[in-house]
């Protein structure tokens, strides 16, 4: 398996990530992220396709990559959110990364995500890595936010899928079952590899 220990790190600091799935009032995908990107508070609010959440190991894995650099000031994205979401989708590049985990054509589902700031935390190495903060405030947010936009928010879960692996880039059937979840997070640990949006 791919050594990457700062993976489940923020576990111990916040053990759900923050997001939550939303029904949206049409497939008008344009107007919806329009609208989400006038309403939100701050670029650490993220809109993702309804097939781009696989897992709580992958959501954090990719949170992991995208803050660190973020606390490095080494983004290759202008903001965290695209950063996030090239990480999201294994890519270098930024279009190529909206196109693998953004809204898809005829969705009405998607998900809402919030990223929590880092700390800068030394490891065993000397190396900087983020450990998340607290968001005592995201269930309060979220909800002003999907008022606003008038979506409707769902219980639903987060389920590896082999469909949802292949808009993000990803070939989950040339993997074993018992090692799907390890085919998102190589993924996510390629993304700063330049062919990575070759693949």
């Amino acid at each position: 398996m791919i050594e990457n220990p700062w993976a489940l790190r923020p576990f111990m600091e916040a053990p759900f990530f923050p997001c939550v799935s939303v029904g949206l009032p049409s497939s008008d995908n344009e107007a919806h992220v329009a609208a989400f990107l006038e309403q939100r508070q701050n670029e650490r609010w993220v809109l993702l396709g309804a097939h781009a959440v696989q897992g709580e190991a992958q959501l954090w894995t990719a949170w992991v990559q995208a803050v660190r650099h973020e606390l490095r000031g080494s983004m290759v994205a202008r903001s965290v959110d695209a950063e996030y979401i090239r990480y999201l989708a294994g890519t270098h590049h930024i279009s190529e990364a909206f196109s693998r985990a953004g809204l898809k054509a005829g969705q009405e589902e998607a998900w809402i995500l919030y990223l929590p700031h880092g700390d800068a935390v030394e490891n065993s190495l000397g190396h900087l890595q983020p450990v998340a903060q607290s968001s005592p405030s995201f269930e309060k947010d979220l909800d002003s936010l999907t008022k606003g936009l008038g979506w409707t928010t769902q219980s639903k879960h987060m389920d590896l899928s082999i469909e949802g692996m292949k808009h993000l880039g990803i070939d989950g059937s040339a993997w074993p079952e018992s090692r799907i979840e390890e085919a998102l997070i190589a993924h996510i640990l390629m993304a700063d590899d330049q062919s990575s949006s070759h693949r």
